[in-house]
């Protein structure tokens, strides 16, 4: 049987933040397999099934821009966990079998493991639920190659802490006409194909979108959220170009709000930012106190505490993990 990857970009490319591996030698075997997919296929837009081994691995290896999220059966782990527990690439494992007991013993062995499923539904929302979470967290704490991360040391990287200012700067006055829009779009429409549930938010936008509606649709976690935060995140300028009808608007959005809180009577604005940090991420943090620290994106805050707390409070069963919650000042006549 020859190995058939499922992905929905035509150059297989992957312009989100997480890639979804489900490896079972003998998944082309069940009757039941195109419903799996296309279950996995609505919470993470991009899914690879391996029946090989070797491939599999060699696959994890050479992922390096995205977070990895396996699903493998009870019998198979004992085959392919301890040749990639180690990976920094490996965000989150499911195990899927029809005897739960027999591997319980995996949790105790494995920190990265979310949990043991005999049932396809519960398998399905325990991914959706990881999905959302780490796709709130990645878009800013992620740390990749000397090139490829969120957090910048200023003393370090002087012209990598100054891109996505630089950018941002570019991107507001670039023309933002109807061409750029139905470029965008065409473009959301060709990577999602197949997508049902991406396809419909892809039209809801092309019909009742608005620049006043940036921010909101931004804070939903849309296409457009996923898409720009990798795009950012990975400093693709091409795809940040398609994007530069949203990404403008966006920009403009922000100038407003901040224009409203300068003329506000407040001297000082406080927000919050609940996060669960890898232990990698939080040791990264320590080592940059009281240095300047860039993010290549968008930093969602809160003014409410609590919520924010919420956030770094929710349950995970990753038992390697920190939850942090940032406390931001400013001098609100100085930004």
């Amino acid at each position: 049987m020859k190995e058939k990857p499922s992905v929905s970009a035509n150059d297989g490319e992957n312009k989100e933040s997480i890639t979804l591996i489900w490896f079972d030698p003998n998944i082309g075997s069940r009757e039941n397999t195109e419903i799996t997919k296309q279950q996995l296929h609505s919470i993470n837009d991009y899914v690879i099934f391996h029946i090989d081994l070797e491939r599999c691995i060699k696959f994890i290896q050479t992922t390096n821009k995205e977070k990895i999220f396996l699903i493998t059966s009870g019998s198979k782990a004992s085959q392919i966990l301890p040749r990639i527990c180690s990976f920094h690439q490996i965000d989150s494992i499911f195990i899927f079998c029809m005897k739960k007991e027999r591997y319980e013993y995996l949790l105790n062995e494995y920190c990265n493991i979310i949990g043991i499923y005999i049932n396809l539904d519960d398998l399905c929302k325990s991914i959706k639920e990881q999905t959302d979470l780490v796709n709130k967290q990645i878009q800013t704490f992620s740390f990749f190659d000397q090139h490829e991360k969120s957090i910048k040391d200023l003393s370090k990287e002087s012209a990598q802490f100054l891109w996505f200012q630089v950018f941002n700067y570019v991107i507001f006055r670039l023309p933002r006409d109807q061409q750029a829009k139905e470029q965008m779009i065409q473009m959301c429409k060709e990577y999602y194909r197949g997508n049902t549930k991406e396809m419909k938010l892809i039209q809801e936008f092309e019909q009742n979108y608005r620049a006043e509606d940036a921010i909101r649709w931004y804070s939903k976690q849309s296409f457009v959220y996923k898409l720009i935060n990798k795009a950012l995140r990975t400093e693709d300028v091409d795809l940040l170009y398609k994007f530069r009808f949203f990404i403008g608007d966006l920009s403009g959005s922000l100038q407003c709000q901040h224009e409203k809180i300068v003329k506000s009577e407040e001297k000082i604005l406080n927000v919050y930012r609940g996060v669960i940090l890898d232990r990698e991420e939080f040791d990264k943090l320590k080592e940059n106190q009281e240095k300047l620290i860039s993010t290549n994106g968008y930093l969602s805050t809160s003014r409410d505490r609590s919520l924010a707390l919420s956030f770094a409070l929710k349950p995970t069963k990753r038992i390697d993990v920190i939850s942090a919650l940032f406390h931001i000042r400013c001098h609100i006549k100085q930004i």
